[in-house]
């Protein structure tokens, strides 16, 4: 292979001969290629569409020129073979042969192509914005054949990429201004005044990365037994003596762990650990950075050589037996911790600290965090199978909580097993696959040689079952120097137990129990123990155990109850209550100060309670609210409801000076999802009751200050960042009026990045019984009255003034303020906007209102729209409209109305939504 990089173009020149054996035992009539970097090519192939998925923006917005693409050059027209790229699949090519190719035989395919690089900014490799070239996926190379058929998959930038393996010799010629690092040997290189040139050679590679730099220097080489590594992971408060010892030492255990490294060389780039980083705290900055001195380079350089080192062992297919190679990395660098940091906590130095040392969190070991990750997804009823396709999961579950199960699942086993099975298990396979194609039936083969234990349990329900693995001891009795132990499964996995007897924190005894699928009665000796544990050193990544503990000390509690500042962890053996500050604003009742008393810890838990008493500065009031809840989680997959939730609450505001509302409400909430739960269709039927109760205001008094209304709401919704659509409909019932709703929404980001909404909203009175009482139950044209309390008003009351100029989109979702302002009969409306640069839009709002004893009306109104964030901060610009021309007149800045978001908890979503 020839490689010409023009970089005033972003262009590699590729002139190719390959020569591609058939070592299968059947005939091929076509040779099936990875054409990887021609997933950049249009917004609409599988990594367009996986980026849209995950709300990444970026490549939608790029212009055509800072996306990639492969270019064939005109003289492939006379090749013997006829190329073709599927049609929903255009980075994958089928070379439709004229003759088939036998078993043993060869077939040499010469062509020449151009590769348009992309820009980094979308998978990290590409031209960087400084001129450096880093190349992943850059060529045309021959997709795996195994098990009688092809084996290939689009890029979805999810690291997967499985090409057969090959020998390669490229000849590379870049620019003056630029050098190479690469992963393959080279052989000789010649660097003069026109260009640089460079002979590569390696076996046995399944793909050659090269980055093109401009200057080397970041790049160091570190050369321990057997093995050359070069790295550009940098820490700059650690010496490069201390970095040569820290990967002489990971080299030394990978070597004792695994075997030899399968190459004599090996790259490990940041780029390359950025793809699978360690989440959380060993990437603080190292001002704060409380771990020991160059912990964080060190744990970063084991997770990427042990990562690369796997890889060049057994080839898993990476989509759908990557699960084991991913378990075996965290499980190799649980062990690594384990070896060199025994006593190293999660939040390092921190967890000495008066005021820090007192959170559960913080004396969490290092490897805790594993479990924790895991159980955040599982509590989230979010949990998939670990042998679920990779391109299948949720992206959290994707990087972290299936990586995780597994390792944990590793561990589990090993300990189950009573020897060092696993760890033996892990070498030889290692050894016996390595750069060979190979499944987990191979691992499970030798597992299954070292074990006298029946281990089928792992793999027939760990690795493939999703529902919660849940145990409790319902209860104890003593009979003289033993105790019977009466355990519940809670779920419906047949995984074994593990039984302990405690002395305080000490264990007496363990017990293994095998199917514990139904009630079952284990008797233990009581001999110095005072507690009865299951699953005691947290072996298992248990939905919750705080039902896992009993005591033997007569009347003392099983779980005493603990008060404790600052949302923490759970700890199983106490019932917490958590004091959170609270801070707040709303224009009536001022900054609000005062206290969240709950029980909800760091992962969400499906009793939740709420107490927040506050005080208002500026009224003088004591006001707050109270909120109990549970939620039942439906977890499985093939039933589209997934949880019901319901729940009482109760609060008390301000709605007006000096004017107070208490609101009470009941709800049941039932959520609906598809069986792929990256899809972000949901839907929600909800039933609700409230009763609300104001204080009279004596300048504005109102017949029935007090009232009830049941209303029962269905909403459906596909969030997508190229599509969005969604749909509403309810009822409402009150004693003195009911009405109907109907809304719909739709959302469309089109190739030339000019973005469409459409919103229509209809709502009509059954029967109304308060016309005469003003408007205060009637459809809103641009600002609802919000009579149930639900929206987020600053100054729901304000008639004039900053606040009263927010806006939040519902009812007849307007933006000016008309002489028409509210229906007491029907309402129908349509909003549009339409994006004309960027971040500005064009809006237009058309619609009917009809009240009591006047005609139809039309209205419309239109201006600007400054989509800086949205849905969470917008601002409207008001030019024409039902009342004439809005600009120029002389209170415009009281016209201009803006969405503002404040609430913590809403701008998180903002941000989950790319990992959920």
């Amino acid at each position: 292979m020839i490689a010409t990089l023009e970089s005033e173009s972003d262009v590699l020149h590729i002139k190719d001969s390959m020569i591609v054996k058939n070592d299968s035992d059947v005939s091929w009539d076509k040779i099936v290629m990875l054409d990887w970097a021609h997933a950049f090519s249009s917004k609409d192939t599988p990594l367009a569409n996986r980026f849209a998925e995950d709300f990444k923006n970026k490549f939608q917005f790029a212009p055509e020129d800072d996306r990639g693409k492969t270019v064939f050059k005109s003289s492939t027209a006379n090749l013997d073979f006829t190329i073709k790229r599927l049609p929903h699949q255009v980075d994958i090519i089928e070379l439709i042969l004229n003759e088939p190719l036998l078993p043993g035989a060869s077939k040499t395919i010469v062509w020449q192509y151009d590769i348009v690089i992309p820009e980094d900014d979308f998978t990290g490799y590409g031209k960087s914005s400084t001129g450096n070239y880093a190349l992943r996926y850059w060529y045309i190379t021959p997709a795996v054949f195994d098990q009688g058929e092809w084996q290939y998959f689009s890029h979805k930038g999810i690291n997967d990429y499985y090409p057969a393996l090959a020998n390669y010799s490229l000849s590379l010629h870049l620019p003056t201004s630029h050098q190479v690092v690469t992963n393959a040997p080279i052989i000789t290189s010649g660097l003069t005044d026109y260009k640089n040139s460079y002979l590569l050679k390696g076996n046995h590679l399944a793909h050659v990365e090269l980055y093109l730099e401009q200057n080397l220097q970041r790049y160091k080489n570190f050369g321990v037994p057997d093995l050359n590594v070069t790295t550009d992971i940098e820490d700059g408060d650690v010496p490069p003596e201390l970095k040569a010892l820290f990967i002489d030492r990971i080299s030394g255990f990978l070597n004792e762990k695994l075997g030899a490294y399968a190459y004599p060389n090996m790259l490990i780039t940041d780029r390359y650990y950025r793809e699978d980083p360690v989440y959380g705290l060993s990437s603080l900055p190292s001002f704060i950075n409380p771990f020991p001195a160059g912990f964080t380079y060190e744990i970063k350089v084991i997770k990427a050589m042990t990562r690369k080192w796997l890889e060049s062992g057994a080839r898993l297919h990476p989509r759908d037996e990557n699960w084991l190679q991913d378990g075996m990395m965290v499980y190799l660098l649980q062990q690594y911790n384990q070896t060199y940091y025994p006593n190293l906590k999660i939040a390092g130095k921190l967890s000495n600290i008066w005021g820090i040392r007192g959170f559960n969190i913080t004396q969490l070991d290092f490897n805790d965090q594993y479990n924790f990750l895991y159980l955040n997804t599982a509590r989230l009823n979010l949990d998939q199978s670990i042998t679920t396709r990779s391109d299948s999961l949720v992206k959290y579950n994707q990087q972290l909580g299936i990586i995780n199960k597994a390792a944990i699942g590793l561990k589990y086993l090993q300990d189950y097993s009573g020897n060092n099975s696993v760890d033996q298990t892990i070498k030889e396979f290692y050894q016996k696959n390595k750069l060979k194609l190979s499944h987990v039936s191979d691992f499970k083969t030798i597992l299954e040689s070292k074990n006298t234990k029946d281990i089928d349990w792992f793999f027939k329900d760990y690795i493939t079952k999703y529902t919660r693995m849940d145990w409790k001891i319902k209860r104890v009795k003593k009979i003289g120097d033993s105790v019977k132990v009466f355990l519940k499964n809670k779920s419906d996995r047949d995984l074994p137990i593990a039984l302990y007897s405690l002395d305080k924190d000490s264990i007496v005894e363990k017990i293994w129990i095998d199917h514990v699928v139904e009630d079952t009665v284990i008797t233990l000796s009581r001999k110095r123990a005072n507690r009865i544990s299951l699953n005691y050193e947290k072996l298992i990544p248990e939905f919750t155990m705080h039902d896992n503990y009993k005591t033997l000390k007569g009347f003392a509690q099983n779980r005493p109850i603990e008060f404790r500042l600052f949302k923490d962890i759970e700890d199983p053996e106490r019932a917490q209550v958590f004091l959170m500050p609270d801070l707040g604003f709303n224009v009536y009742d001022g900054v609000t100060v005062g206290a969240r008393f709950s029980n909800g810890t760091l992962l969400p838990k499906p009793f939740r309670y709420t107490i927040k008493p506050i005080y208002g500065l500026n009224s003088n009031k004591v006001i707050g609210s109270v909120g109990l809840s549970y939620t039942h989680n439906l977890e499985k997959h093939d039933e589209s409801i997934y949880f019901v939730r319901y729940g009482v609450s109760a609060n008390r505001f301000s709605y007006a000076d000096d004017l107070l509302y208490r609101r009470a409400s009941a709800w049941l909430n039932l959520g609906f999802r598809p069986k792929d739960l990256r899809s972000n269709k949901r839907s929600f039927l909800t039933f609700r009751n409230v009763l609300v109760d104001r204080d009279r205001d004596p300048a504005n008094p109102v017949n029935e200050p007090d009232y009830n209304v049941f209303s029962i709401n269905y909403n459906n919704q596909d969030r997508n960042f190229k599509r969005y659509f969604s749909y509403n409909a309810g009822v409402e019932v009150s004693s003195r009026f009911s009405k109907a709703t109907f809304r719909t929404q739709w959302r469309k980001l089109f190739k030339d990045n000019r973005q469409l909404n459409i919103r229509f909203f209809s709502g009509a009175f059954l029967h109304n019984e308060t016309q005469n009482d003003g408007n205060f139950f009637s459809f809103a044209l641009d600002r609802p009255t919000d009579y149930l309390f639900d929206y987020n008003y600053y100054g729901r009351s304000d008639e004039s003034g900053f606040f009263s100029q927010q806006l939040i989109i519902a009812e007849g979702g307007f933006k000016s303020q008309l002489e028409t302002p509210y229906a007491n009969q029907f309402i129908s409306t349509v909003n549009t906007s339409y994006s004309i640069w960027k971040y500005v839009f064009a809006y237009a709002d058309v619609g009917v209102v009809k009240n009591r004893n006047t005609p139809l009306a039309g209205v419309y109104d239109s201006g600007l729209r400054l989509n800086l964030l949205q849905d969470y901060f917008e601002v409207y610009l008001p030019i024409y409209s039902s009342n004439g021309w809005e600009v120029g007149q002389g209170d415009y800045d009281q016209r201009v109305r803006f969405i503002l978001t404040l609430d913590l908890n809403t701008l998180t979503g903002l941000f989950t939504r790319r990992w959920y």
